[in-house]
């Protein structure tokens, strides 16, 4: 006898057959039956949306990573003294009233002994800043009035040279 005989499958599939099978099951068995037959529709529809929300997940975190931006990488370094003594010499040109020198630990000083170049004085820290936008400037002493046998007035600023770079990968 063929196991996939046709004949057979048409008959245990047929409408009178499944309904002895139903005739034949008392209630409890029936609710027990229809009962595990709801979870696993219910645990299927379940098993589907998760995997639909894993996907769509998974889609969104692809998109933002490749919508982040790229950082750079900020270097800072001392100013060099070749470097200091062309931003001074510059200085000295354009502000013939002011002193200018090279401190220690590279630093810029800038002084004044005269009031009346007080405008001066103040341009030139602010044209520090904008004449050379590569270095970061920062106010180490500043001293206006009497400043302890220095002159009249005094600032010494500090200043580093920032570098921007492409991040390595």
């Amino acid at each position: 006898m063929k196991f996939l005989d046709p004949k057979l499958i048409l008959r245990a599939t047929s409408p009178q057959v499944a309904a002895k099978v139903i005739h034949s099951l008392d209630k409890s068995t029936a609710v027990v039956m229809g009962i595990c037959w709801m979870a696993a529709f219910t645990m299927l529809i379940l098993a589907v949306m998760s995997v639909k929300g894993a996907i769509l997940s998974q889609k969104d975190a692809s998109g933002a990573v490749a919508s982040e931006p790229v950082m750079p990488l900020i270097t800072t370094s001392a100013v060099s003294a070749k470097e200091i003594h062309s931003i001074v010499d510059r200085l000295q040109r354009q502000f013939p009233g002011v002193k200018f020198n090279v401190g220690q630990g590279q630093t810029l000083e800038i002084k004044s002994d005269e009031g009346a170049k007080f405008h001066q004085w103040i341009s030139s820290l602010s044209y520090v800043d904008t004449m050379s936008p590569d270095y970061r400037w920062s106010v180490r002493d500043f001293c206006v009035g009497s400043c302890g046998g220095k002159g009249l007035m005094q600032a010494v600023l500090q200043g580093q040279k920032v570098v921007l770079s492409r991040p390595k990968s």
